[in-house]
């Protein structure tokens, strides 16, 4: 298993980083895959995100996505079983990809109680592109072929970014909540 990174939003709620270690070639096939689902579904959904993205059953309405689903969900299973110390496998709930152009941003929100936990994979990054922030202090400047883990009810942003961002995103679902799955918190900074 990769080495994973776990960072604390409010001193208790981890947010865990790690790569897939796709090859350069594995992650422009990727993106060539966003960008040719963008050009087929050009109308954006509606959402905190602020730049495209498409539906958020993406993975129902396509199966050109099935291949780096499986690895993010793997890994994802990978670290949380480690970290919660389960056997389970997560489900995925919801998945959809973005492409955040110059000054388009995501405002301040989560995903609870919609699901258990939400990943963002990044298959291309420019130097200049915009962290992703979880108030009231941490900020995580994704890399190429970077994974970030939260829970769903973790609050997140992006503000409006210089470099364009490429990314797929998810909800994921344990079959079975262990008793240190996250539960809602109110935000404050």
């Amino acid at each position: 298993m990769q080495e994973v990174d776990i960072y604390y939003v409010k001193g208790k709620y981890p947010v865990f980083t790690t790569f897939l270690n796709h090859s350069s070639e594995e992650i422009k096939s990727i993106k060539e895959n966003i960008i040719k689902y963008r050009k087929e579904n050009p109308k954006s959904n509606e959402s905190n995100v602020k730049a495209w993205h498409s539906d958020y059953l993406t993975h129902d309405l396509t199966r050109c996505f099935d291949d780096i689903n499986r690895r993010i969900m793997c890994e994802c299973d990978n670290i949380l079983n480690k970290f919660n110390n389960t056997n389970d496998r997560l489900l995925l709930h919801n998945m959809w990809v973005n492409i955040y152009e110059k000054g388009d941003r995501t405002v301040l929100h989560n995903h609870f109680p919609r699901c258990d936990y939400s990943c963002c994979y990044y298959v291309d990054i420019e130097e200049n592109s915009s962290p992703i922030k979880f108030p009231p202090r941490l900020e995580i400047f994704p890399k190429n072929d970077m994974i970030v883990l939260f829970g769903a009810n973790v609050y997140h942003e992006v503000p409006p970014t210089n470099g364009k961002r490429t990314l797929i995103a998810m909800n994921l679902d344990y079959p079975k909540r262990p008793s240190n799955s996250p539960t809602y918190f109110e935000y404050s900074q």
